[in-house]
């Protein structure tokens, strides 16, 4: 067998000592960079049978599991932060019905607010007419007089891009303080015709700054016929209202009559005021990032009605990666 021709040792040679270096300083800053703490924060809504919210629920009835895993629950208490939210009420020519109605349950969310609560107003019906009918407040008075304001405007619904607006506006206020829960109450049929933004857009958007949306969805006016290939404008309709609240870890009503609406009404001002608040920590390698999906549920308890958790299907991780740095020679 010949010997290897010498530039092909120097080759190798040369290869080994640039590689080499770079393998042991990735090693080094894995060594010295040790996982960082990362708390997490989730609402929780614990609803029954009859979809009505449920109040006492303990901390060891919560399983919490992340990649298949069970996760410690480092804190679990009652969440009665005060509330900055939005009303955003779709006030298009295919509301024109429902409008007087979804005023006065706007007024009875308002009327429902504790002093520290905050509360913003906007009606929309196409992407160039969605407005702030009133900034946010406390001021009851004042609240309730902007909704006196709103009559019926058409144009091609947008549905998405109201949301869009009202989520980034209600996450910004205060600061975003963590001291204080963020949510968007819409009223709308549902039927979206002219977004500029799209799903995947506002579902990104509702993941990173964790507002909550409840829906009543006035849906019942729409056809509910479809086609062999094309779904009924109530059932794309329910879809997409279904998809934003499931994101948020908030809730949508259909409402068939005026009974379930008043119902639907009373557990949204139940849930803008009182939930549950889990926390966790959970260890993040440096540079790690994205969206992480959890499962939370209740223990199974003998001759205990059927219970349902819900809550946001998970959370982003934001790590700043970690610059390496060679070690030098003492």
């Amino acid at each position: 067998m010949k010997a290897p021709p010498k530039f092909t040792v120097s080759l190798v040679i040369v290869v080994t000592c640039l590689v080499f270096p770079a393998y042991w300083l990735e090693a080094q800053v894995a060594q010295s960079s040790p996982a960082l703490s990362h708390s997490v924060k989730l609402t929780l809504i614990v609803t029954d049978v009859a979809n009505h919210s449920v109040d006492g629920v303990r901390q060891e009835e919560i399983q919490l599991v992340e990649d298949k895993l069970p996760k410690r629950i480092s804190s679990f208490s009652r969440d009665l932060r005060s509330a900055d939210y939005a009303l955003v009420l779709d006030n298009s020519g295919s509301f024109k019905s429902l409008l007087p109605p979804v005023i006065q349950a706007a007024k009875t969310l308002i009327n429902d607010n504790r002093p520290e609560d905050e509360t913003f107003i906007e009606s929309f019906v196409s992407s160039a007419n969605i407005e702030t009918v009133q900034e946010f407040t406390s001021d009851k008075s004042k609240l309730n007089a902007a909704l006196d304001s709103l009559y019926v405007r058409f144009g091609q619904t947008a549905v998405i891009d109201a949301v869009y607006l009202a989520v980034k506006h209600t996450a910004e206020y205060n600061g975003g303080s963590a001291e204080r829960r963020r949510a968007v109450v819409l009223f709308t049929d549902g039927e979206d015709r002219a977004s500029y933004y799209g799903n995947d857009q506002l579902v990104r958007l509702v993941r990173e700054r964790d507002v909550q949306v409840f829906i009543v969805g006035l849906v019942n006016l729409l056809d509910k016929e479809g086609g062999l290939i094309r779904k009924s404008p109530r059932e794309t309709a329910e879809r997409l209202l279904k998809q934003i609240a499931e994101e948020s870890g908030g809730r949508v009503f259909f409402p068939r009559d005026g009974r379930e609406f008043s119902e639907a009404v009373a557990q949204i001002s139940h849930d803008l005021h009182f939930q549950y608040l889990l926390g966790f920590e959970r260890q993040v390698k440096p540079g790690e990032k994205g969206f992480r999906k959890l499962k939370v549920a209740l223990t199974k308890e003998p001759g205990r009605e059927k219970l349902t958790i819900i809550t946001r299907p998970g959370y982003l991780i934001y790590a700043p990666a970690q610059k390496a740095v060679e070690k030098k020679s003492p």
